[in-house]
């Protein structure tokens, strides 16, 4: 066990009280010094620990977010941790050409090159929760349905926080009419075989994400924005991964899925190109693809690849 291991689990042990460093150095058998490298790194951590002069270390409270402490929640598949990396995806990507076998989840603090769908850069700041899971699948698995089956799994995570949750087709998922969580779903293909080995699903959430840009003010929001979570992150983001594994494997997704989806029914405007095509919503197919109906009364079933869906209200 680990001095740091050992100093947090004392702290826990006595939270809320005062523990001498002497104490801590006599039970964990080490100098002071390391007990005070190993208080610094739990404080990165964002362990809030108070240190205090003749009277020790003090343990306030425990939004922590490290691979030790999602493993306290989730132990049946292998964690890789990341301070910073420029997308959980693509580490996710060099994991596998590395001989890493799934299923396993890469999950970061920050990410310096986020990206959301058609090229989009996705904001990855202090506060959310960014994670890509990696799953094997076999040759009868209907890939196209991941994403969509893996977006109820975060709504349902989200909505046992006491949230009402709508997801804007095809996976964006929204609360109280603003985007927190976007998910990006690529396949790694077999070249011996010629099809999808591997697939990966990256999601980020806006948990405690206390400020965004100015741009992205009017449609962006955290689930904390004030950072008064009932979990930690490791706890949530345990929960998440979770949710979304159960989801992918869940026949009856799609019904969760419409339930949820507030698009259906509205005038849209549909984006293709450099055009913009007025039409309704009317139904989801069993691909969920999005079926709309043109003002000439011809219908289209639209998959996620080719469109964007733009609200006319």
């Amino acid at each position: 066990m680990t001095t740091k291991k050992i100093v947090l689990d004392l702290l826990e042990e006595n939270k809320g009280n005062f523990v001498s460093g002497e104490e801590l150095a006599k039970k964990a058998y080490v100098s002071r010094a390391a007990v005070w490298k190993a208080v610094l790194s739990l404080q990165k951590e964002g362990y809030e620990i108070e240190g205090v002069s003749r009277k020790g270390y003090r343990l306030s409270s425990s939004d922590s977010f490290s691979a030790e402490e999602i493993k306290k929640y989730l132990k049946d598949i292998p964690i890789f941790f990341y301070e910073d990396v420029d997308s959980t995806n693509t580490e996710t990507k060099r994991l596998i050409n590395n001989g890493i076998k799934a299923p396993f989840v890469c999950i970061a603090r920050k990410q310096s090159g986020g990206r959301g769908r058609r090229g989009r850069s996705f904001l990855s700041q202090e506060g959310g929760i960014y994670f890509s899971v990696a799953l094997s699948l076999d040759r009868n698995f209907d890939t196209e349905t991941v994403t969509t089956a893996a977006v109820t799994g975060i709504a349902k995570a989200i909505e046992s926080l006491g949230f009402e949750v709508g997801i804007k087709w095809v996976n964006d998922l929204f609360v109280k009419g603003k985007k927190v969580v976007g998910i990006l779903t690529e396949g790694v293909v077999n070249l011996e075989e010629g099809c999808i080995s591997d697939v990966i699903i990256g999601i980020g959430t806006n948990y405690t994400t206390r400020s965004f840009p100015s741009e992205l003010e009017a449609i962006c929001t955290s689930l904390y924005p004030d950072g008064n979570a009932p979990l930690s992150r490791s706890e949530f983001a345990a929960l998440e991964i979770e949710e979304t594994i159960k989801a992918i494997f869940n026949p009856d997704y799609l019904t969760e899925y419409r339930k949820r989806c507030f698009v259906l029914g509205k005038d849209v405007m549909v984006m293709k190109m450099n055009a913009s095509l007025p039409a309704k919503a009317i139904d989801l197919d069993d691909k969920a693809h999005l079926v709309v109906q043109y003002p000439d009364g011809s219908i289209e079933h639209l998959s996620s690849g080719e469109v964007s869906i733009r609200s006319t209200l």
